[in-house]
């Protein structure tokens, strides 16, 4: 509670500082409103148009600003002062907006503390709203954030004069990405009443279902319409895309069934998935040293300077550890472009490839091995890796066979 002395003490200050030297007008306004206080007295704008400002009683408010721009200015003026010669009164004083009765407060309350603060915005619920909106922005702006970190630690920035990814970081013609897909026929069932889409781990074109359909004696077992993407090509694309991305190259997708001989010399072509869904892209890795079975599987490697052939083997996927041969052969397209294809007989070893191809300290290591063999990267080469793991989560990589292929003349 502030005494009457010193609320008079307190505006004999203001109507003696700088602020309101040679203000006549508005130190009569406020010693009007002081006095108004003192006397309990309820003032309105027509009442204050008409005391203080000489209005006609037929003021109207709507047409004459009068009294609103003059308390404007007041209120103005008393904050500058506060600011300069009145930051250390004791007591304060203020005329609360939309207002016009004079509040006497100690200086106190008017600093800044949480407290203050706090009681401020419960008063003044449009604040709360406003700091509420922004707390939220501000909270969804972090997560928002942190999600995009996130994100990009999953992207590498590659360089685009990269030996292994030249061709397609800065190609000139289209680049076609062959997603592996499963081959899959239709059978009708007897149990079910029904026609079966089947998958046969033993056949994988359209060659091994006419040769199996000569062998039952079924000429009804037709290819299956829609396709299935197995783990291998689903997670080995991300990383690809992410480079191709980065340098601004928009790959075309296609599911490798759909490939035809005629496609080949009309893009930089990227197969990813399993060794099983090569289809047409199978007789382009007559051009490599490799060859492979399935059902046992098993890579056979002809060196083109030895006769003897090495073989590498696999046991079937599993639950638990699991070891997976993966192809990775950058090899040259019939028509000045490159075929690369990322694939492996589990789900395990070809996304691990792809990711090692693109990261720049494993990438690096490897042009370090084919440096030291070649004394230079090739642009085409055959590599064969086995990767080590449990499930579909890998903790080891070998380097089995790495290999220049010479560019055809």
């Amino acid at each position: 509670m502030i005494s009457t002395s010193l609320q008079k003490e307190c505006v004999d200050k203001i109507l003696r500082s700088e602020e309101f030297a040679g203000s006549a007008t508005y130190k009569s306004y406020l010693t009007y409103l002081v006095d108004a206080k003192a006397a309990g007295k309820s003032l309105k704008e027509t009442t204050i148009a008409i005391e203080f400002f000489g209005k006609s009683s037929n003021f109207n408010p709507a047409e004459d600003a009068v009294v609103r721009s003059h308390t404007y200015t007041l209120r103005k003026k008393l904050e500058t002062y506060y600011l300069k010669e009145g930051k250390e009164d004791k007591c304060r004083l203020k005329i609360p907006k939309g207002h016009y009765e004079v509040i006497f407060f100690p200086a106190s309350e008017d600093a800044i503390t949480v407290k203050n603060l706090f009681t401020h915005f419960i008063k003044n619920k449009v604040y709360v709203l406003i700091i509420s909106l922004l707390l939220m922005t501000i909270a969804l702006l972090f997560i928002q954030n942190r999600s995009l970190q996130e994100n990009l630690e999953n992207y590498y920035i590659i360089d685009k004069d990269s030996p292994i990814w030249r061709d397609y970081l800065q190609s000139k013609i289209p680049i076609l990405i062959a997603i592996g897909d499963h081959f899959f026929f239709t059978m009708d069932s007897n149990i079910y009443q029904n026609l079966l889409a089947v998958r046969d781990g033993k056949i994988n074109s359209l060659e091994d279902l006419e040769n199996f359909k000569s062998e039952i004696s079924d000429k009804n077992l037709r290819q299956a319409d829609e396709p299935y993407f197995p783990y291998h090509s689903i997670w080995s694309l991300p990383p690809i895309l992410s480079i191709l991305y980065f340098a601004n190259q928009k790959p075309i997708l296609r599911k490798s069934s759909s490939l035809s001989p005629q496609i080949l010399d009309e893009y930089n072509i990227i197969y990813l998935g399993s060794i099983k869904s090569l289809y047409i892209l199978k007789h382009t890795l007559l051009k490599s040293h490799f060859r492979f079975k399935i059902a046992p599987h098993r890579i056979e490697y002809l060196a083109p300077d030895k006769d003897s052939v090495q073989y590498f083997s696999t046991t079937l996927h599993s639950d638990g550890p699991n070891e997976d041969l993966v192809l990775a052969l950058k090899l040259p397209g019939p028509l000045n472009n490159s075929i690369f294809i990322i694939a492996s007989y589990h789900s395990l070893g070809a996304p691990e490839i792809s990711n090692f191809l693109i990261n720049p300290s494993t990438q690096l290591n490897l042009e370090k091995k084919f440096q030291e063999k070649c004394g230079y990267m090739p642009q085409y080469f055959e590599i064969l890796f086995r990767v080590t793991g449990i499930d579909k989560t890998a903790y080891n990589t070998e380097l089995l066979i790495y290999e220049e292929i010479p560019k055809e003349d």
